[in-house]
């Protein structure tokens, strides 16, 4: 388990560095991530979407408030709690992530065709399932 974390880890910031070569951002990780989140589960506080991946309140803050600046999302009355927001996705939030996700795509694109379906499908698998066995 721990060559595989390991591994992750390592595949992790690898992807990273090509993602800043051909696109031209860095440290995406984490708005893809939260930008991900709301475009599939919709609006939800940044307490829960910290707690879902898990990383800490205030880390998740910071990166909504970075893409609240960039008006990626936006900050909407929540009535079921009167201080902790709910966070949306805007129609610009959601550009943005397409256009990621195409780039994302475009950069591991180019090392898929030395993986069959089937051996990414078991990784995939492998690392999911880790993930959600795994809790902090």
């Amino acid at each position: 388990m721990l060559e595989l974390s390991v591994a992750v880890i390592e595949l992790y910031f690898r992807l990273e560095a090509v993602t800043q070569a051909t696109a031209g951002f860095a440290n995406a990780g984490g708005e893809f991530g939260v930008l991900r989140t709301l475009v599939r589960e919709g609006a939800q506080t940044v307490p829960q979407m910290a707690a879902a991946r898990p990383v800490s309140r205030q880390h998740c803050q910071t990166i909504v408030n970075g893409l609240a600046e960039q008006g990626l999302v936006e900050f909407l009355e929540n009535p079921r709690h009167k201080r902790s927001k709910l966070v949306r996705v805007t129609k610009r939030g959601r550009a943005r992530f397409e256009s990621m996700k195409a780039q994302f795509t475009e950069a591991a694109g180019v090392y898929a065709p030395h993986f069959s379906a089937a051996e990414i499908q078991v990784a995939t698998d492998v690392c999911q399932r880790a993930r959600k066995m795994i809790h902090i």
